[in-house]
């Protein structure tokens, strides 16, 4: 899993910042007040830098620059249709600031470098901090650094690199309180698609942090729904993965909400030349906004896979019991996330069973069999 070693945040000030210190106690006492593991200050030039140790293996720098930041650094960023929506006049901030603070969050005493990361991949030494709950920790640690470093001084734009976001600094707060993964770790490249048949402008989506969490980023092709319902989407599928013993939604079901107010289709895409790996999310219903796919399997077409119709079985035994054991599997990893597990037939199915007994407002996932 690509866990990002370092978590770092840039916050851009309009005028020369002079509480670093301020800062740095606060964390301590913050940190001190929830019990965590003390921290050492191993390196400091008060106002200027100041390096910690500790609270369970971390590495934290603040560094103040008496400057503007490298504008190379956010053309990336400021590219993104996302930024100028979260913030319209985002080009003049970056201009105008004079000075910013850096904060990074590392695991493990070595800290991060290109030179150190290649010569640990050299000799086959597995990081420290390699897991989902280290990756969660260092980005609560930054997240709570960068917003400290506000409380007597607002940042006019906070970059957050993990996602390589541009972010007002008076929203910053709402980004950051949210339980990662969150609109701050996700950054929705939004690209056109022209126009449907009845004039409705499209709009898809491809994620940048996704593979952060889940090894793969996520494209929603373009979509006459809403990005932001698409985003919605796409941050659901991201919980299920990251809060449910690690449940992705295998390569061809579909998910959605136990009301079956929407239902998504999940495909994995590999990776081409030069990009990575994908999970690709097909919207196929989604009642709130009148859309039904053509490629959506009504559910009057579900049946019963513990006893499925023979005719709708492959003819082969080997293959029935093949598919019949898939399906046995993706009901107990489905199941064992307080979710459901539906089988449906494209074409119409000789029985309709009632449905099951739901779990309340958690995810449904089936399988559309052919």
């Amino acid at each position: 899993m690509n866990f990002p070693h370092e978590i770092q945040s840039a916050l851009l000030f309009d005028r020369p910042p002079t509480h670093l210190e301020t800062v740095m106690r606060s964390f301590l006492n913050i940190e001190a007040a929830k019990g965590s593991l003390p921290y050492n200050i191993v390196e400091a030039n008060p106002g200027v830098f100041y390096r910690l140790f500790g609270g369970g293996e971390l590495m934290i720098t603040l560094e103040y620059v008496a400057g503007p930041a490298n504008a190379e650094v956010f053309k990336q960023s400021l590219a993104s249709a996302i930024t100028r929506i979260y913030c319209p006049d985002i080009a003049e901030r970056l201009m105008r600031h004079r000075a910013h603070i850096l904060i990074g969050v590392s695991h493990g005493a070595l800290g991060s470098s290109p030179e150190i990361d290649r010569m640990l991949d050299t000799i086959g030494y597995a990081r420290p901090g390699s897991n989902l709950p280290q990756f969660l920790r260092r980005l609560e640690a930054c997240a709570l650094l960068s917003r400290i470093a506000q409380d007597e001084v607002p940042a006019s734009v906070v970059h957050w690199t993990q996602s390589n976001q541009l972010i007002p600094g008076e929203k910053f707060d709402s980004f950051a309180e949210m339980a990662p993964p969150s609109l701050l770790h996700i950054h929705p490249y939004l690209f056109g698609g022209g126009e449907s048949a009845d004039g409705k402008t499209l709009a898809g989506i491809r994620t940048f942090g996704a593979r952060h969490f889940v090894e793969r980023e996520i494209l929603i092709e373009p979509s006459e729904l809403p990005w932001g319902a698409n985003l919605e989407t796409i941050l659901a599928f991201l919980r299920v993965a990251t809060t449910a013993n690690d449940y992705v939604i295998p390569d061809g079901d579909s998910f959605g909400p136990e009301d079956h107010s929407e239902s998504h289709r999940v495909r994995y895409r590999d990776a081409e030349p030069g990009d990575v790996a994908l999970y690709e999310i097909e919207p196929l219903l989604h009642r709130e906004f009148g859309y039904q796919s053509p490629n959506y399997v009504p559910r009057d077409r579900i049946f019963d896979d513990r006893a499925p119709p023979l005719d709708l079985m492959p003819p082969a035994s080997d293959a029935r019991r093949d598919l019949l054991d898939e399906w046995r599997s993706k009901r107990a990893m489905a199941e064992g996330v307080g979710g459901s597990f539906e089988v449906r037939a494209r074409s119409p199915a000789p029985a309709s069973p009632p449905p099951r007994p739901g779990f309340g407002n958690r995810p449904v996932f089936g399988r559309k069999a052919g």
